[in-house]
C-alpha cells in the first residue's frame, strides 16, 4: 500500500526563551517527563512539542487534510545573529522540503521572534530567487505569525548626541576611578607645595580665585584635571578611530534583521494574529522609551556636568567666578554632587544598554547611531488578514502565550482552509 503523501507541510517555529529564562531547569523537566510519560505524569508539553494541546487541536481541526508537522529546533536566544542563522537554516529546509514534496502546500506557524525568523527566511528565498543562482522553483509557503514584534535595525542620524554621550561616559568613568585612587592611595593632597602649585595653575589659566581647598576639594579638582586627557584620548579613539567598525556593525545588524517589503502575492499568504496588552510588546515599548529617556537625560546632564567640573576647575572665564558654589556649600557637598552626577551618568548609560538589549543582546554594545523599528505588522502591500484576539475568560497564563487562546487554532484552521480553497469540516448534529 502506497504511503499517503501530505497535502500540507506544517513547520512550527517557537520564539525567544520558549523554555523560560532557565533552560537547564526546563531540560531537567523534559528528562523527568520522559521518564514518567507512561504514567502521564510530569509538567505539560511546550506548545511546539509533539503531543502538545496546541498541536493536537491543530491536527484535529485539519484532520481531513493529509498533513505533517515538524518543529524547527533552535536555542531561542535573544540574539539577532542567532535568529538570522536560524532563518538561513529554515530557508534551506523549506527549499529541500519543497523539492521533495513539490505538490504540497507549506505552512509556517511562528510565535514571537519566530515570526521574524520566518519572514527573514522568506526574504532570503526571494533574494535567492531574484539573483537567479538557483534554477529550482522557490517555495512560497503560507505563514501565520503569533504575537510577533516585527523588528528591523536601521541606521539613524542623531547629530552630535552619540558623541556627547560617549565623551561624558568616558569622562565620568575616569573621574570616579581617579577620585577613588586619590583617596585610597593615601597620598597627602594638601601639602604646602601641592596647594600652591594648584592655585598657580588655575591662576594662569583663568585669573580666577580658587576658594580654600580641603581634602575633598583637592580630590575633585585633581581628579577632574587628570580625567580630562584620559577622556579625550578615549573619546578620540572611540569616536573617530572606531567609526569604520561601528558602521560595519550597524550594516551587519541591518542585514541580519532585514525583512524587506512583502509584495502582494506573498502578503496574501500571510496571517497575523496578535493580542491586546501583549507582555512582550509592552516590554519592547518600555525598552524603546527607556532608550530615548536615558540618552536624552545623559545629554542633558552634560551641560550641568560641564558647568560643575569646568567651573570648579577654574576653566571658565573670570566673570563666572562669583557664581562658584564651593564657598556656599562647602567642598564636601560639591565633591558629593560631582561624584553623584558621574555615577548617575554611568548608571543611565547602563540602563541605556540594558533597554536596547531587550530587542537583542547585540544591541547592548552596538553603536548608538542605529534606530530600532518594532511594529505589530510588517511593511507589506495587501496583507491577507490581521486578527486581534481578545481574551474573554481569565487565565493565569501571559497574553503573549497567544497559542493558548481558545480561538487561536480555529482562526488558523479557517484561514488555511480558505487558502487551500477547502470547505470547513461540518460537524454532524444528533
Amino acid at each position: 500500500m502506497s504511503e499517503v503523501r501530505p497535502q500540507l507541510l506544517i513547520t512550527v517555529v517557537h520564539g525567544t526563551w520558549p523554555r523560560g529564562l532557565f533552560p537547564k531547569i526546563a531540560r531537567f523537566k523534559q528528562w523527568a517527563r520522559g521518564l514518567m510519560r507512561r504514567k502521564r505524569l510530569g509538567p505539560p508539553l511546550f506548545w511546539f512539542e509533539e503531543g502538545s494541546p496546541f498541536l493536537d487541536r491543530l491536527s484535529t481541526e485539519l484532520a481531513d487534510i493529509p498533513h505533517k508537522i515538524r518543529s524547527v529546533p533552535w536555542s531561542g536566544a535573544n540574539s539577532i545573529f542567532v535568529r538570522d542563522k536560524t532563518a538561513h537554516i529554515l530557508a534551506e529546509d523549506l527549499s529541500a522540503e519543497h523539492a521533495e514534496y513539490p505538490q504540497a502546500t507549506q505552512l509556517i506557524i511562528a510565535h514571537s521572534h519566530g515570526g521574524n525568523i520566518a519572514l527573514r527566511a522568506l526574504y532570503l528565498l526571494r533574494k535567492r530567487d531574484a539573483s537567479g543562482l538557483c534554477g529550482a522553483e522557490m517555495p512560497t509557503p503560507l505563514v501565520v505569525t503569533l504575537a510577533t514584534p516585527f523588528f528591523e535595525v536601521q541606521h539613524a542620524d542623531l547629530g552630535d548626541r552619540p558623541s556627547v554621550i560617549r565623551f561624558l561616559v568616558l569622562y565620568a568613568m575616569a573621574f570616579l576611578v581617579l577620585t577613588a585612587l586619590l583617596f585610597i592611595s593615601g597620598v597627602p593632597l594638601l601639602d604646602e607645595f601641592g596647594t600652591y602649585a594648584l592655585k598657580v595653575t588655575v591662576k594662569l589659566l583663568t585669573h580666577a580665585r580658587l576658594p580654600t581647598l580641603d581634602e575633598s576639594g583637592a580630590a575633585v579638582v585633581i581628579a577632574g584635571l587628570l580625567a580630562l586627557p584620559f577622556a579625550l584620548s578615549g573619546f578620540l579613539w572611540w569616536d573617530s578611530g572606531r567609526a569604520p567598525a561601528r558602521q560595519r556593525h550597524i550594516d551587519d545588524l541591518n542585514d541580519a534583521t532585514r525583512l524587506g517589503e512583502i509584495v502582494s502575492a506573498q502578503a496574501q499568504r500571510l496571517l497575523i494574529i496578535r493580542a491586546i496588552e501583549d507582555e512582550a510588546s509592552l516590554t519592547l515599548a518600555q525598552g524603546t522609551i527607556l532608550v530615548y529617556a536615558a540618552a536624552a537625560t545623559i545629554a542633558g546632564i552634560g551641560a550641568v556636568l560641564a558647568f560643575i567640573f569646568f567651573r570648579l576647575l577654574g576653566l571658565l572665564s573670570f566673570a563666572f567666578s562669583k557664581f562658584s558654589l564651593a564657598p556656599v556649600l562647602g567642598w564636601k557637598v560639591v565633591a558629593l554632587a560631582a561624584d553623584t552626577i558621574a555615577a548617575l551618568t554611568l548608571s543611565l548609560f547602563g540602563i541605556l544598554a540594558l533597554a536596547r538589549a531587550v530587542h537583542g543582546r547585540e544591541l547592548s554594545w552596538s553603536p548608538m547611531e542605529c534606530q530600532i523599528s518594532t511594529h505589530s505588522t510588517p511593511d507589506a502591500i495587501g496583507l491577507s488578514k490581521i486578527v486581534t484576539l481578545v481574551r474573554r475568560i481569565h487565565l493565569k497564563s501571559l497574553r503573549h502565550g497567544i497559542y493558548e487562546h481558545e480561538d487561536c487554532v480555529k482562526v488558523i484552521s479557517d484561514w488555511v482552509r480558505s487558502q487551500l480553497c477547502a470547505m470547513p469540516v461540518r460537524q454532524e448534529t444528533g
